[in-house]
């Protein structure tokens, strides 16, 4: 499992999440103190499928950056098929 000491938002990937996505950070951060499950991507980043508190499946590709900290780039709602691996594998 990864270890996440803090995130780093500025309003580039805020507003891309919230205006974008309609994700909140508050819902982000709240996916990594769940059950997270994490994944690397082909690109190098990471993905992370899990439930905010208010019950949305979400993924989120992060980037991790020394120290443990990550920078949030994108994000969705999970499709069935995520939800399903989700909760097989993780949650």
């Amino acid at each position: 499992m990864l270890k996440i000491s803090e995130f780093e938002w500025d309003e580039g990937n805020s507003l891309h999440l919230e205006l974008g996505h309609g994700i909140e950070p508050e819902e982000v951060e709240e996916v990594f103190c769940g059950k997270p499950l994490f994944r690397k991507t082909k690109k190098g980043h990471y993905a992370v499928f899990g439930q905010a508190l208010n019950g949305r499946y979400l993924t989120v590709v992060f980037e991790l950056k020394s120290g443990g900290i990550a920078r949030p780039i994108t994000g969705w709602d999970m499709n069935r098929a995520e939800v399903r691996y989700y909760k097989k594998h993780g949650g």
